[in-house]
């Protein structure tokens, strides 16, 4: 697949709205995968995260998302998350709804409806419109090369989420830990991560974390893009960490599946 360089897409202006970013092996079980960024004319329909927060998507080349959901291979995407779905009838309790934007991506790259466009030329695109972009708004982050991740927020602002924290210490200066209950947020804590916990109505936050700003609870005074807090860890970060109460298609399979220990997931 031939790749074009920003100043070419400048020169014709037609710098396209989707784009492929990488293509590789998946370091959670070496199976091939493509990362699309979309978004990147300001035109993101999600409304949480707001139009300036282009969108990452981390999906399998070769199957659908609904075929890897089927028979467990969203592994490759998804790793050892706890919410994913894995093929042996375990209650699916993710938030994404894979049968809308997922497969919309994945369908058009089947197509052939993306360029490719090198990681550093999305983040200089991206600042040269005031955005940033979200990692992984569907798959996790630590599915795909640091060094990819590092060239996306090079230069512009982006927001992003791992659920693999307690092998990937070398992602803590650019995602969240994904967390779902008091322990895991804690163990993350001490690991030197700022973490985002998906929580329930019942449960209290910490004293370090604040409601995630753009969430129903907190009043939605304002959108992702707007707000920037889940941008990883800096050296001696004491920004507070985020929680959100469990939303989206999974809501009610969220309690039952948070109290799985996530290193016992395969």
């Amino acid at each position: 697949m031939h790749t074009i360089k920003l100043s070419a897409w400048k020169r014709a202006d037609r710098i396209p709205s989707s784009a492929v970013v990488w293509r590789g092996p998946s370091l959670f079980d070496g199976s091939p995968l493509v990362a699309v960024v979309t978004g990147l004319r300001g035109d993101s329909a999600n409304a949480k995260t707001g139009a300036g927060l282009a969108q990452l998507w981390i999906l399998r080349e070769d199957l659908s998302p609904l075929a890897a959901i089927a028979t467990g291979a969203d592994k490759s995407i998804c790793g050892g998350c706890k919410h994913r779905g894995d093929g042996t009838g375990r209650k699916r309790s993710c938030y994404v709804s894979v049968k809308n934007a997922p497969r919309a991506v994945w369908s058009a790259y089947q197509r052939g409806r993306y360029q490719t466009m090198r990681p550093v030329d999305v983040a200089v695109h991206l600042a040269s419109m005031g955005m940033g972009v979200r990692i992984g708004a569907y798959g996790d982050g630590a599915a795909i090369p640091v060094a990819v991740i590092a060239d996306l927020t090079s230069a512009t602002r982006h927001t992003g989420y791992t659920h693999a924290w307690r092998e990937r210490a070398d992602l803590a200066p650019f995602l969240m830990a994904s967390c779902d209950t008091p322990a895991e947020q804690e163990q993350a804590s001490a690991d030197g991560w700022r973490t985002f916990r998906v929580r329930t109505s019942a449960q209290a936050l910490s004293a370090r974390e604040i409601s995630c700003p753009a969430s129903d609870e907190a009043g939605k005074r304002t959108t992702c893009s707007a707000c920037g807090l889940c941008n990883g860890a800096t050296a001696s970060d004491a920004r507070a960490h985020v929680a959100i109460i469990v939303h989206g298609i999974g809501t009610k399979a969220f309690t039952n599946a948070a109290t799985i220990p996530l290193t016992l997931v395969h």
